[in-house]
């Protein structure tokens, strides 16, 4: 005897499959925690990147340079996401979300000179107080490799 599937189940089904498919989390910088590129401390929170591989593995950095050096240089494994902090709020932002200001006039951990907004007028504002340049994810991707 055969059994019918419903399309209410075949929808169930299809929609535990989209859930268990989703972007992983970042995770909380801890006192200890130490850049994976250059080694130093992660002492500044507001200029903070992780990098999280499909197996789960998480990489911490102090700047976001050394995220994208680290991303050039290092064999990481596969990308699930990549956040960086909110340079006014120090909350977690998807990488690819943020706006970017490369600026001289923010000494930054590693002198990477990148502060990333999740807002547009505080990114529109820092450009103006710091004398930045307005950058998106891709954009600051192509600097770092060239």
């Amino acid at each position: 005897m055969r059994s019918k599937i419903s399309i209410g189940q075949i929808l169930i089904v299809f929609f535990y499959a989209s859930c268990s498919s989703s972007v992983p989390e970042p995770v909380q910088i801890q006192p200890e925690d130490m850049c994976s590129y250059c080694r130093m401390a992660i002492t500044s929170k507001q200029f903070a990147a992780e990098l999280i591989t499909t197996d789960e593995k998480v990489f911490k950095f102090d700047d976001t340079g050394c995220m994208l050096n680290f991303i050039n240089t290092k064999n990481s494994g596969k990308i699930a996401a990549l956040y960086v902090a909110d340079f006014k709020s120090r909350e977690w932002i998807p990488a690819e979300h943020a706006q970017y200001v490369s600026t001289d006039k923010v000494p930054t951990p590693m002198n990477g000179g990148f502060l990333a907004f999740q807002n547009a007028k505080d990114a529109s504002d820092a450009v103006s107080k710091y004398e930045g340049r307005l950058l998106t994810f891709v954009e600051l991707e192509k600097r770092n490799r060239s």
